[in-house]
């Protein structure tokens, strides 16, 4: 004969309990909130600056502000305007007839009222997709202070220099095209690399012997006092640029070196 005995308590409220739990995870799951979070508490979600531009792009102002947004040292850069004279710092944009744009921005400095001695140049391909590439770079490292609205606080545009006092400088070749059209990026003049520079003192004895790097660049740490900055001449390229004097004050002093290609 089968007795019946009866069911122990705590399993059976035990059943229940598991029962209620699954039940509720299953209703989260369907929801996509968990337990007791409401779907109003989840963070919003805050866009990047470059959410803001449409793609694909179509414009040249477009690709440009895809440029500037790039690198903090191009914030608060604006279109060149030709009818202005004296600006230090603009871009330059335009379709290049495959679908994509190219964007030339320029930092300049020193004595910029009358049409800026030293300049940097960037040169920027950007795609449909918004894909931004660099081309190619030329120009002078930018001195600490200088940033694209041509006042302190920005950082060195292609390298910053450090504390002085120094000399640094650049050599490039020019021109670069039969026909210059200002403000032509692609007939921009050319870094010369391994340049021999030498540095005499004010009582004409060389100091230093320096060959530019890759990119015409060259520095050197020197004490205060008044210095003539001597290049040398280079294979392929007519005579020899002229010599640069310099007073070095407390800081770095940028010069630049210029040979001629021969080009006409």
């Amino acid at each position: 004969m089968i007795v019946a005995r009866p069911m122990n308590r705590p399993l059976v409220q035990g059943a229940l309990l598991l029962a209620i739990v699954l039940t509720i995870s299953a209703c989260d799951a369907a929801t996509g909130s968990p337990s007791g979070s409401p779907a109003a508490s989840s963070p919003a979600f805050s866009p990047g600056p470059s959410a803001t531009i449409s793609l694909p792009i179509t414009t040249p102002d477009a690709a440009a502000s895809l440029v500037i947004a790039s690198d903090p040292r191009f914030n608060g850069i604006a279109k060149q305007d030709p009818n202005m004279v004296g600006v230090c710092c603009f871009y330059q944009a335009a379709a290049r007839g495959d679908g994509s744009f190219q964007v030339a921005v320029q930092i300049g400095w020193g004595d910029c009222p009358a049409g800026c001695i030293n300049r940097h140049d960037w040169l920027y391909i950007v795609t449909a997709d918004g894909t931004v590439t660099l081309d190619r770079e030329t120009g002078l490292a930018v001195p600490p202070g200088v940033n694209s609205g041509g006042g302190a606080g920005g950082g060195g545009a292609g390298g910053s220099l450090p504390a002085g006092p120094g000399i640094a400088g650049q050599a490039l070749a020019g021109p670069t095209c039969p026909v210059v059209k200002p403000g032509d990026p692609a007939c921009s003049a050319r870094p010369v690399g391994g340049a021999t520079i030498l540095i005499r003192d004010g009582t004409g004895a060389v100091v230093a012997q320096m060959t530019t790097d890759v990119n015409g660049q060259f520095q050197l740490a020197v004490p205060a006092g008044q210095y003539v900055v001597e290049p040398q001449p280079v294979q392929g390229l007519m005579g020899t640029a002229p010599k640069v004097d310099v007073m070095v004050g407390g800081a770095f002093e940028v010069v630049r070196i210029t040979y001629d290609t021969g080009i006409r």
